[in-house]
């Protein structure tokens, strides 16, 4: 079955508000099921990876983007939104093997980071705390305010599956342009008022991105700019594999390169398992040091 998961980038006719719509369910399902999550910790996955298409198409569409999550208790939820729209999160376990893996509480404080590379080549890195009973969306919506300087309505959701999976995930950017006037920004602010949550929308009549779009601009005149599709991936390779490990010291090499046995590395974001033949990561090491 063809994947329903797209974004699309659209602008009032007046040049006012740019409007961007994800739909990103079974991106978020697979990301979810590969990291062993399910209730709760499924639907803040889910938020996070939207959140991290938004931002990636807002920002800059030919970039990647991370999100990163931080809680006291030292839980970590990361999201990856890849320029091809691949998508992919990672949950840091917090907890011996075996366990159930640690996840950002919902009350307790967390911070956010946003990672980005620049067209210079340097990398920007926004940061924004949350405070307990904060959400996503509103962190969202602080970062684009204080590291964008940009006036922007942002609101993700996760709709359960029953107590383990993820029925439906999305979000919604409404960005105001340079262009807006005041009339302009109060009928916008009025049309937002009316409309249903988003988790309303989700579960009821909106099933694509585009219709998603066609419902914020219901009454503005528009266009579409861009719609593409989005995916679970990863970029994980096996040169990436052996380019981790010569990075190690030599003396981690040499207990990891003591036996005869191929080396099993699987990456943590998509769950691929590689074999990695130690004469092949002895050749790899000495290729790259005469380099």
């Amino acid at each position: 079955m063809v994947s329903q998961d797209r974004v699309t980038r659209a602008m009032t006719s007046d040049g006012a508000f740019r409007v961007i719509a994800a739909i990103t369910t079974e991106t978020a399902t697979q990301a979810a099921q590969t990291q062993g999550l399910a209730g709760a910790g499924a639907l803040r996955l889910a938020e996070l990876i939207t959140g991290a298409v938004l931002l990636r198409e807002t920002t800059q569409p030919g970039r990647r983007v991370q999100i990163l999550m931080r809680d006291q208790r030292g839980g970590v939820l990361v999201a990856d939104a890849m320029p091809d729209g691949s998508n992919r999160g990672i949950v840091n376990p917090g907890a011996p093997a075996g366990t159930v893996p640690k996840v950002p509480s919902a009350v307790s404080d967390t911070t956010m980071q946003v990672s980005y590379t620049m067209q210079s080549g340097a990398l920007h890195q926004g940061l924004v705390g949350v405070p307990a009973g904060g959400d996503l969306s509103n962190a969202l919506m602080r970062y684009m305010q204080q590291s964008e300087q940009t006036l922007t309505v942002i609101s993700v959701t996760a709709l359960a599956a029953g107590t383990s999976g993820v029925a439906a995930a999305g979000g919604y950017v409404v960005q105001l342009l340079p262009e807006a006037e005041r009339p302009a920004l109060q009928a916008m602010t009025e049309h937002l008022d009316r409309l249903d949550r988003l988790q309303e929308l989700l579960a009821g009549p909106i099933t694509s991105s585009r219709e998603l779009v066609s419902c914020l601009l219901s009454g503005f005149d528009h266009a579409e700019l861009a719609d593409s599709p989005l995916c679970f991936g990863c970029t994980c390779s096996e040169e990436r594999v052996l380019g981790g490990l010569a990075r190690l010291t030599p003396d981690e090499r040499a207990s990891l390169l003591d036996t005869d046995r191929a080396l099993e590395v699987r990456c943590d974001a998509c769950g691929r398992r590689y074999e990695i033949d130690p004469d092949q990561l002895r050749a790899y090491v000495v290729a790259r040091t005469a380099n």
